[in-house]
This record gives C-alpha cells, sequence and structure tokens, in this order.
C-alpha cells in the first residue's frame, strides 16, 4: 500500500466513522422514544435502554452502506477543499486509481459489517427480545399460563408456524413456545386433504426432538380425527411426529425476521421451502443484499467520487452533506422500487438487489467520464 493509499484509506475511515457514529445516536433516540410508548409497568427507560443498545449492532449494519457514501463524500470533499484531490489530479492519477485507493476503507467496512451481521447482531436480537419479553411478562398478573410463557427463552409474540406437504395434502403446525432445551409446548397440528379440508387435528403439551430418530416424541396428545359423517377424539400418553425440523432450525425460525438472520441461518431458511414456500422471497432478497454488500459498497464509492470531481467540486461540507443525503434516499428508493419486483415479476432475487447499484455504478462512470 503507497502513501497515499494510507493517507486516503485514513482520512476515509475517521470520516465514515464519524458518519456512522451520528447516525446510530439519532436512530436511538429516535428508537428509545418509541420504545417508550410501550405502556408496561415492568418495561421502562432503563430496560428500553438496554433493549435498544443489545439491537444497536444491527441498526449499524442497517446503516453502514449509506454511512460509507456520506462519510467517503465528506473525506473526498475535504480533501478537494484542502486542494490534495487537485495535486492528486495533477499529478496524472486517474479518477480509478483514486477509486483504487478507496478500496481498503471499503474492505474495512466490509469486514466489520459482516462480523455484525454474522456473530455480534444475532446474539443480540436474541438476548434483547428475551429481556423485552421478560419485562413486560413481569408487568401483567401472573396466571399459571404466563409464567410458563416467560420461562420459555425462545418464543415470539405469535408463536412459531411451519408448513410442510403431508401425503397428498398438507399439515399446518403452530408451536407457541420453546425453551432452553430444545423443549416444544403448546403445539397445535392441522392436517388437510388436497381440497384444504380438515382431516385431524392434534394438540400436544410438550415435544421433545429425538436426534437418533429424527422425528419429535410428543407428550400429552389430545387428537381428532374428522370424516364426513363423524368425529373421533382420543387421548394418547405419547405420539411421534416425523417432521424433521431440529430445535436449532425452529430458534432460527423463532427470530425469522431476516433482517436478524445471519447467512447461515437464512439458506437453512430458504432450504426449507416446503415449510414455508409463500414465505421466502423476503429471505432471497436479503440473503443476496448481503452477498452483493461488496457491489453495493463499490457503487456508492464511485458516486462519491464522481460527485466531488463534478458537481461538488467547489461547494462547501453543507451543499455535500445535503446532497448526499438526498442520493443515500435516492438508492433507497430505488431498492424499494426493484425489490417488489422480484415477487410481483418474478424478477430473480439477485438482479432485483443488484440493478440500484449497477444503476449507481453507470452513473458515477458517466460522470466521471464528463468531468475527467
Amino acid at each position: 500500500m503507497s502513501i497515499l493509499d494510507r493517507y486516503i484509506t485514513r482520512q476515509c475511515l475517521v470520516a465514515i466513522a464519524t458518519v456512522i457514529a451520528v447516525l446510530a445516536l439519532l436512530t436511538l433516540l429516535f428508537a428509545l422514544i418509541e420504545e417508550l410508548d410501550d405502556s408496561h409497568s415492568g418495561y421502562g427507560f432503563m430496560q428500553a435502554l438496554e433493549y435498544l443498545m443489545l439491537t444497536m449492532p444491527r441498526r449499524i449494519e442497517e446503516l453502514m452502506s449509506y454511512g460509507v457514501f456520506i462519510g467517503l463524500l465528506l473525506a473526498l470533499g475535504n480533501l478537494s477543499e484542502g486542494g490534495e484531490l487537485t495535486a492528486i489530479r495533477a499529478a496524472g492519477i486517474s479518477p480509478y486509481r483514486v477509486l483504487a485507493a478507496l478500496l481498503p476503507a471499503l474492505g474495512v467496512c466490509l469486514l466489520f459489517a459482516l462480523a455484525m451481521s454474522e456473530f455480534v447482531s444475532p446474539a443480540g436480537e436474541r438476548a434483547a427480545e428475551q429481556l423485552k419479553r421478560s419485562a413486560v411478562a413481569r408487568s401483567v398478573p401472573s396466571t399459571p399460563d404466563q409464567a410458563r410463557e416467560a420461562a420459555t427463552d425462545i418464543t415470539p409474540q405469535d408463536g412459531i408456524w411451519l408448513r410442510r406437504p403431508a401425503g397428498q395434502g398438507a399439515e399446518f403446525v403452530h408451536i407457541a413456545g420453546m425453551n432452553r432445551l430444545g423443549e416444544i409446548t403448546d403445539i397445535q397440528i392441522y392436517e388437510v386433504n388436497e381440497n384444504n379440508r380438515l382431516l385431524a387435528t392434534y394438540y400436544a403439551e410438550k415435544g421433545i426432538y429425538r436426534i437418533e430418530e429424527n422425528n419429535w416424541r410428543l407428550h400429552s396428545v389430545r387428537s381428532t380425527r374428522l370424516s364426513e359423517s363423524y368425529s373421533q377424539s382420543f387421548q394418547e400418553a405419547y405420539r411421534d411426529w416425523n417432521n424433521p425440523v431440529t430445535p436449532e432450525q425452529l430458534a432460527s425460525q423463532a427470530f425469522s425476521d431476516p433482517r436478524k438472520m445471519t447467512l447461515v441461518q437464512i439458506w437453512d431458511y430458504m432450504a426449507r421451502t416446503d415449510q414455508h414456500p409463500s414465505a421466502s422471497t423476503p429471505y432471497e432478497l436479503h440473503f443476496w443484499r448481503k452477498i452483493t454488500a461488496p457491489v453495493i459498497y463499490l457503487s456508492m464509492a464511485l458516486m462519491a467520487l464522481a460527485v466531488v470531481l463534478g458537481p461538488l467540486r467547489h461547494t462547501g461540507i453543507g451543499q455535500r452533506l445535503t446532497l448526499g443525503i438526498f442520493i443515500g434516499l435516492a438508492f433507497k428508493y430505488l431498492q424499494d422500487l426493484f425489490t417488489p419486483m422480484a415477487a410481483v415479476f418474478s424478477l430473480p432475487s439477485a438482479l432485483a438487489v443488484l440493478l440500484p447499484a449497477l444503476i449507481y455504478l453507470y452513473i458515477g462512470h458517466r460522470i466521471l467520464q464528463r468531468n475527467a
């Protein structure tokens, strides 16, 4: 790495870190106000603040692409104001060589975002949800059902829903809760035929996964079988449920917002499309957004360099910051525009994610060609 590369990298990293810190503090402030709207006696200011600090890694990860763009815009703008960028260009260094000098800073940002999304953020999200649910559970009168729900460690607000083919029909499953040992509670299973007519229902108080048999042993099962002329109900001490979904997969399903999942968890979720065939598109989009992050960062870096060398060459920091916010918002609107196309027009998810970045790469290239 040359002296020029080290100098530009240092300037860019300082600017990006400053921008991310400011954006994170603003996000924290607005999110704290929103969290304090939850009227629960056990969930006060300190609990809300702890919840937000645990979820801050995910929020920082979501801010990275915009923070990188605005940070590069400010860093390059400062170099332009000090005449350093002009001296670099006068020395015969091309704009794309300057872009290459930005790559180390982009690499550091990519590694930081990857570490946050794959290691820090998922653990923080899970701890935050458990903290909030425990605090809210303490604020309401205790009943046996509520005590059992509060004791479970992995329990989304509306439970876990699964669907998979079963014979000629399908099986719909609702799981109310799951604890640290991987035991599930309050399981309801509905079997339907190919015409979506209900054939049988099962309710079990508890389920334990058996690794050797690759299935679940349901305990205290109440079964009801339906036919066109009658129904039959009976109790069973236990029943084997032949669903290969594992406790680890259910744990990731419990927090199945793709923004809160690692790449491995999203890939595993998409691999089980028979459990949720109609809900895979958001996960594909988020998966490809993570995979194509280097292209997105590169497009933002090229756009920042093109803007500084072009229309904002002789402007102040205020104008650069204002235009940077609008360009960042435009990128988000492009993402929001192309994302629904993946579902509505059967556009490949990878292409829907890449289109905004490709548009910015083209625009940045054209601006550099005009002003080089």
